[in-house]
């Protein structure tokens, strides 16, 4: 049920966030220092907004809220750069806004939208899928969210420049160039987000409520530095944190490099989850919590010492190394060995049912497929966990905002762009290392002694491993009285988990917890 209220254009003049970017294809780390330099005003040229009225039955009561689909200018002076930031949000009706938590959601890529968590998991409406995420039969549609978090939060759904609906504007009266590099980078990318927060608190009088941000992926990295950021450049102190599938250190995660040691240990655990869902786990576990438990005690010891010791495949304790690698990944000892214990998400998915002709899933490694190029040796471009998945979100979202949300326009939205990634600058304002985040969320947490932070992730998830995230908590060093606001919680599921039924439900359970015990934090 819906009723249009109506569209709203206006002009204000605000501070924005600004950015300075160098072009290199290095990975950097950056300081707080260097983001607080000079940033002058900017202006704000224009906003749209679109609003209906709409009603839910959620938790056995009716939840009515305003949804909101539109667009905040954000310009950015020093490089004379603009974009229009397109966001949808939804505001409970029957709560004092005060009072009511608001939380800013986004997903990551750099370059996908945020229409994955708001069609997966998270906006009141979400993409019809089987209990197991599988895709039915075309056309996409959607369903009543039962796991909407507007039952306990406003939300804001946020398409970072390039994505979604969102588009740089073309910089100068006589450009016609519109391209969003100058929003594309660490820093900028940050700024602009944390802009757009400031503005809209500023736009729709949110200032006093409780304020969260929700991030997936590359969305986590961008939350957990914001964690850090927005209390020191606007003013915003968060609640909560949710970090969804997140990078936290890209060492972890992309380091695949024959000296670091570390990434081909993170990814050791998800392996083993896989293998024990295809019946191809040659360990003593026979129950997947027993088996995560096996893999990890293994990957922080016997693994982790083969691997940095040096000496050779042949010695006995590195051959036992290997061997009890291949039992619990499922892989074949020879495939192990040729790789010297050291191998790859890629490597594995291709190879774990290679015999039976079918691939691994990247995103799901729950999921797997008929290989499309069963003679080639390298994993195949098209990941049958994430790929099927493209066009009934796409399709779903682009019926859903025009005819459900009244919100009309010829663009294209953008799920995944992959001109954004192309053109990242990693190198922003930093030196050439793998960028991380983990101390700012250390920082973060420790200067706010009542921030909540949820760490989710799915077991089978072969391109964020959830035990990267573990090995991160272990050594952030955080004082015993702030370490229990920090929680990790693991899904049955991949990177997208919430697609699926029974994770959707017991990630819904532990967000809202989440909530709740913050806003005990907060009236203390």
């Amino acid at each position: 049920m819906r009723t249009v209220i109506g569209m709203s254009r206006l002009r204000l003049g605000v501070a924005a966030i600004v950015t300075s970017a160098c072009a290199t294809l290095h990975f950097p780390q950056w300081t707080e220092a260097a983001e607080l330099e000079g940033a002058p005003p900017a202006t704000v040229l224009s906003d749209t907004a679109v609003q209906t009225r709409q009603v839910l039955a959620i938790e056995g009561r009716q939840l009515a809220y305003t949804a909101t689909a539109g667009t905040l200018q954000v310009r950015l002076d020093k490089s004379d750069a603009e974009a229009a930031i397109f966001y949808v949000s939804y505001h409970s009706d029957q709560a004092d806004a005060a009072t009511r938590p608001i939380t800013f959601v986004f997903n990551g890529g750099p370059g996908s939208s945020a229409a994955w968590l708001h069609m997966g998991g998270l906006g009141p409406k979400r993409l019809f899928l089987q209990d197991d995420g599988a895709v039915p039969s075309p056309p996409a549609r959607l369903v009543d969210n039962a796991q909407t978090w507007l039952g306990f939060t406003d939300l804001v759904f946020i398409d970072p420049v390039g994505t979604g609906f969102s588009r740089a504007s073309p910089r100068g009266e006589k450009s016609a160039d519109a391209s969003g590099q100058p929003f594309w980078g660490i820093k900028s990318d940050l700024r602009s987000l944390g802009e757009f927060v400031r503005l809209y608190l500023t736009r729709y009088g949110r200032w006093a409520s409780p304020k969260y941000v929700a991030g997936e992926s590359y969305g986590g990295f961008r939350a957990a530095a914001l964690v850090e950021l927005l209390p020191v450049r606007a003013g915003i102190q968060l609640s909560g944190v949710i970090l969804i599938s997140p990078v936290i250190e890209y060492t972890l995660n992309l380091g695949y490099d024959y000296l670091n040691v570390m990434p081909w240990v993170t990814f050791v655990p998800s392996y083993a989850a896989t293998a024990f869902h295809y019946g191809k786990y040659r360990g003593s576990s026979q129950e997947l919590k027993q088996v995560i438990k096996e893999a990890e005690a293994f990957s922080r010891s016997e693994l982790l010492v083969a691997l940095a010791s040096g000496e050779s495949r042949k010695s006995a304790a590195v051959s036992a190394a290997f061997a009890r690698l291949a039992a619990i990944s499922g892989l074949d000892l020879s495939e192990v060995q040729r790789h010297r214990g050291r191998v790859s998400a890629e490597v594995f998915g291709k190879r774990l049912l290679e015999a039976q002709g079918r691939v691994v899933g990247i995103y799901d490694g729950s999921v797997s497929a008929p290989d499309p190029d069963p003679f080639g040796t390298n994993y195949p471009a098209r990941d049958p966990s994430l790929d099927p998945l493209i066009a009934p979100v796409t399709t779903s979202f682009n019926a859903y905002v025009r005819e459900e949300l009244d919100y009309k326009t010829d663009l294209r939205y953008d799920l995944m762009n992959p001109d954004v990634l192309q053109a990242w600058n990693w190198a922003e304002g930093g030196l050439g290392e793998l960028p991380g985040v983990g101390s700012r969320l250390r920082s973060g947490l420790t200067l706010n002694p009542d921030l909540k932070v949820l760490i989710a992730h799915g077991y089978f998830d072969l391109a964020t491993p959830y035990f990267a995230s573990k090995y991160i908590m272990e050594r952030l060093e955080l004082d015993e009285a702030v370490f229990p606001n920090l929680r990790l919680s693991v899904y049955p599921g991949g990177h997208m988990f919430y697609v699926r039924t029974d994770a959707r439900e017991q990630l819904y359970r532990d967000a809202k917890a989440l909530y709740e015990t913050s806003s005990k934090g907060s009236q203390r």
